[in-house]
């Protein structure tokens, strides 16, 4: 991974105080949230297996050889002084072509670590994406609680100014005070929202991004890529669980065993010992019941394998199609609320310019201000709904932030 250094600083400083966490572009938090996600432990896991299958089709025999010793006396029973000695070696060999078959599942189970990979890296990518967006939220609605309290402190002054001038009814006074608490209770409830976001984020990256979710560019593609990561990976199940068969149905008769020794031995006390050598092959038949249930248990997880394919094209898809119905009804929403939000700018103008000149009350004026901050709040949540749905229609096509 390039940048491993720098990640794992911003790992590591992503556990210590949250002010002094490190800033990095959106693919870099992508990449410091795998270096520290702790499903990365099962891809090496996959790998290992694969290397474990592969060291067995290596191997110049199809299992651990043996060594047998025999000896034979007659010194409890006739006592004539007969002796033997036997000894010899046991070699499994393989049938041809077996250890391809071993050589297969190791690659089919490699294909699969390598897919995990990647698919570890799109949910990923998803997560950050998820609590990026949330924190984007969480950003502005502050921003905005923000600024309204700076707008109800402005017109607090003038409502005092003009009630000590005894242009307006001390009513207005208590009113505006009211406004103002209310706009500092909802500027600590978005404080507190914000801080809980960003926490959340930090905790799952270990480092903060120093740009927003909105600077991603929508796909142009509609359908599903065959190249999806998740698909990927449930192709490579399934390929992984059919070589795995093959297998067994090879292993089901074992191979033939050869036995390499030699024989001494001598009829009565006194006679020199004869030698031997011997050697001795077996062929197991084989039997379909005996590798039945392995086999029954092989065919069991390949169509378990398969069905979890189809299931992961069918939520792909649906996902998919959700997200572009989504980007298409959030475009809409953004066009529609700017326009509403640019109205009821207009309108806070008028009134504010009205209440200036007497023409009316602080209650329409307040009404005002509070219908062109919630189309500015409403205007900007679009904004970045709209952005959320290009995310996430990048996701539904396996796209990771690069």
């Amino acid at each position: 991974m390039n940048n491993y250094l720098r990640l794992l600083a911003a790992t590591v400083l992503g556990l210590g105080a949250f002010g002094q966490v490190a800033a990095l572009s959106l693919p870099e938090v992508v990449e410091a949230a795998v270096q520290r996600h702790p499903d990365r432990q099962l891809e090496s896991a996959e790998r290992g297996l694969a290397d474990a299958i592969r060291r067995k089709a290596d191997q110049l025999l199809a299992a651990d050889p043996s060594i047998t010793l025999k000896h034979e006396t007659d010194a409890i029973g006739s006592g004539q002084g007969f002796r033997e000695w036997e000894g010899g070696a046991e070699l499994p060999l393989w049938w041809p072509g077996r250890p391809d078959t071993y050589r297969r599942e190791a690659d089919r189970t490699q294909d699969v670590a390598d897919a995990m990979t990647r698919a570890r890296w799109l949910d990923i990518a998803g997560e950050v994406r998820e609590r990026l967006w949330r924190l984007e939220l969480a950003r502005n609605e502050y921003g905005l609680a923000e600024s309204a309290l700076g707008v109800a402190r402005q017109l607090a002054d003038d409502v005092t100014r003009r009630v000590n001038a005894g242009e307006l009814p001390r009513s207005d006074s208590v009113l505006i005070q009211r406004e103002l608490l209310a706009r500092e209770d909802a500027l600590e409830q978005a404080s507190n929202r914000r801080s809980e976001a960003r926490s959340l984020f930090i905790r799952y990256t270990g480092a903060e991004a120093n740009e927003p979710g909105r600077t991603e560019t929508a796909s142009p593609a509609r359908e599903l890529p065959a190249d999806h990561p998740a698909l990927l990976q449930a192709e490579a199940t399934v390929s992984r669980a059919r070589a795995h068969r093959d297998r067994v149905k090879a292993d089901r008769r074992a191979g033939p065993n050869v036995w390499l020794g030699a024989r001494a031995e001598k009829s009565a006390a006194g006679v020199d010992y004869d030698s031997f050598v011997a050697a001795q092959i077996s062929l197991p038949f084989g039997s379909e019941a005996h590798a039945g249930p392995d086999m029954a248990q092989a065919e069991a997880e390949l169509t378990v394998a398969m069905a979890a394919r189809d299931r992961v094209r069918v939520g792909l898809e649906e996902a998919l199609t959700s997200a572009v119905l989504a980007l298409d009804r959030t475009r809409g929403a953004r066009q529609r609320s700017q326009r509403r939000q640019t109205l009821a700018e207009e309108s806070l103008k008028l009134s504010r310019r009205a209440f200036e000149l007497g023409e009316t009350d602080l209650v329409r004026l307040l009404q005002a201000q509070d219908a062109a901050i919630s189309g500015r709040y409403d205007a900007e949540i679009r904004a970045i709904e709209h952005a959320r749905a290009v995310a996430r229609l990048n996701q539904a096509l396996g796209v990771v932030p690069q």
